[in-house]
């Protein structure tokens, strides 16, 4: 009886270690995979359509698949982000073109390495009796922030239409678009400028939409991805797997329309499946492929700066852009 106990006993131990040894190896592999697993942390400038590859990069694992645990940090501002890539707080921003030009043009250590959006999202909503551009001469308009992307889009649409943006309009600094709409809303303004699906929910109330910046062939990066110029030395590794992640990211978001539908409903807040729907449309068609900045958009952005900043036009757009990386990662795709 002694010696079965003690050999059930020593049975008992070799199936424990066996189990034990099975479970450290599996742990091994997992502890592998999270360590993996490069955690960083990126900027988004603010709940608009423009973001939704970064969401669908979030969501849908492309991050995950190129070994990147990626924190999003939602930063209304563009300086803001800025200083927050500088000083090491952020791994990339999520901004606009125009705002790494100027930060670039001080002399800031940062380049745009891809551009999700060459064209301006938005569109001009103005007040249901307002039929035309000229209907808004000696009317106020609303924009976000003097010098932002709301200035700049509606002062081009202005001057394509024949109306003068210093001495036709007056423009009032109102805020975000929630804000602008409730101006409107109460005849504080005439027009302002919206992007989907404010765009569309505007259009819903019964007011006018008199021209879209996108049809209108506004040229301007609206949505860059900027990082750190030493960083394409010393962490190159990095900016291609999480360059690579956002290409698939985009490619995600236009082959599975369903999902990315979801994906604004729970981000954007829309306030119908109808208007989550129109929103994919509208950015699906804007969205860049291939991530590369078209250089005629910083060619017109420099335009705007040269009263400000004297020589700005005659800056080179390839100045301000370093796509090499990105490059590497469209050839292996």
């Amino acid at each position: 009886m002694n010696m079965l106990g003690a050999r059930g006993r020593v049975l008992i131990v070799k199936s424990t270690l066996s189990l034990l040894l099975i479970a450290l190896f599996f742990i091994s592999l997992l502890g592998t995979d999270v360590c993996a697993q490069q955690r960083i942390a990126a900027s988004y400038p603010g709940i608009a359509g423009y973001n939704i590859p970064f969401w669908v990069a979030l969501d849908a694992g492309e991050f995950k698949k190129a070994g990147l645990q990626v924190d999003p940090v939602l930063i209304s501002g563009g300086s803001k982000s800025m200083q927050a890539l500088l000083s090491g707080g952020l791994d990339f921003a999520h901004v606009s073109g125009g705002v790494s030009v100027q930060a670039n043009l001080t002399g800031a250590d940062v380049t745009i390495i891809g551009t999700g959006s060459n064209s301006m999202s938005a569109g001009v909503i103005a007040a249901k009796e307002i039929k035309s551009y000229y209907d808004l001469k000696g009317k106020k308009v609303g924009i976000a922030s003097f010098g932002g992307n709301n200035d700049i889009g509606l002062r081009f649409a202005f001057k394509r239409n024949g109306i003068g943006p210093d001495k036709d309009v007056t423009f009032l600094q109102l805020g975000g678009e929630r804000n602008r709409l409730t101006a409107l809303e109460r005849g504080v303004i005439s027009a302002t400028i919206m992007s989907p699906p404010g765009l569309f929910v505007a259009e819903g109330q019964g007011f006018s939409r008199l021209g879209d910046l996108n049809a209108m062939g506004m040229r301007y990066p609206e949505l860059s991805i900027v990082t750190r110029k030493r960083d394409l030395k010393e962490r190159r590794d990095l900016v291609r797997r999480y360059l690579r992640a956002y290409v698939d990211a985009v490619r995600t978001m236009k082959n599975n329309r369903e999902m990315t539908v979801r994906m604004i409903e729970k981000y954007i807040h829309v306030g119908s499946k109808m208007e989550a729907i129109k929103t994919y449309d509208y950015f699906a068609r804007s969205i860049s492929d291939t991530l590369r900045t078209e250089r005629e958009g910083i060619t017109e952005f420099l335009a705007t700066l040269e009263p400000k900043v004297p020589g700005a036009t005659k800056r080179n757009p390839n100045d301000f852009i370093d796509e090499s990386v990105l490059e590497e990662v469209l050839k292996s795709r």
